[in-house]
């Protein structure tokens, strides 16, 4: 298997106990990234992050936060505190939040010689096409541009990347190198299981898009033999 591949694929850990999400890495053991997304943190607590930390698997808590800056300072001061290797907020808390949430995260992580977290901008949810932005939000521009500025508010901040749908990955790779991480939710090993999200890809097209990671959960996950269909996703994007 290749490892480079490997590295590139962000296992989502959602709907999982602690006790399922042992017994399954212990079977694959070749994963090397895991997401903790809020359901499992708030059921299982920051406990989940040390087992996982013990197991020598790279972190991904995917808290999507957001709020007023003093908030987001104090929650990623602590968070930087647990040693986990990403951490995502939303861009749409604004500049301040962002850039002070950057400096908390460096404080925190240097007061325990741990090297700082990436910092994700959360851009427009895979679950939202521009008809829900119209009606729920009265955003009348295309979620493409949604993203991009959302993005640029990102990368302006000083954050680390973004997450972003597969969609947008080629316009976003046209302004930011690959030092500014795109993280892409919304991969189906076939277009037509989209599950609830809307704006999703293959892993190979994403891969050649310009995507850093991709975040894949269910179809490895759910499947019957989730070890081969890992090995098969590696060696598409390879």
């Amino acid at each position: 298997m290749n490892i480079q591949s490997s590295e590139k694929i962000i296992l989502a850990l959602d709907g999982l106990n602690i006790n399922e999400i042992i017994n399954f890495l212990k079977k694959c053991p070749q994963i090397r990234w895991v997401k903790v997304g809020l359901e499992l943190f708030c059921k299982e607590g920051p406990e989940v992050i040390k087992i996982l930390k013990k197991m020598e698997k790279k972190i991904f808590l995917d808290l999507k936060l957001y709020d007023i800056p003093n908030t987001m300072y104090a929650t990623c001061y602590q968070i930087s505190k647990l040693g986990v290797d990403m951490v995502s907020l939303h861009a749409s808390a604004g500049s301040r939040s962002l850039k002070i949430s950057k400096k908390a995260s460096l404080e925190g992580s240097s007061e325990h010689n741990l090297k700082p977290p990436t910092l994700l901008g959360v851009t427009v949810l895979t679950s939202f096409s521009s008809e829900d932005l119209k009606i729920d939000f009265n955003i009348q521009t295309s979620i493409e541009k949604n993203v991009v500025k959302l993005a640029e508010i990102s990368f302006k901040s000083g954050l680390d990347g973004c997450v972003c749908s597969p969609r947008e990955l080629k316009t976003l790779r046209l302004t930011y190198d690959n030092n500014f991480q795109l993280i892409t939710p919304g991969i189906r090993l076939e277009e037509t299981i989209r599950h609830d999200q809307k704006r999703v890809m293959t892993p190979k097209e994403a891969i050649l898009g310009g995507a850093s990671k991709l975040v894949i959960g269910r179809s490895i996950t759910q499947s019957e033999n989730p070890t081969k269909v890992f090995f098969n996703i590696c060696e598409s994007i390879a």
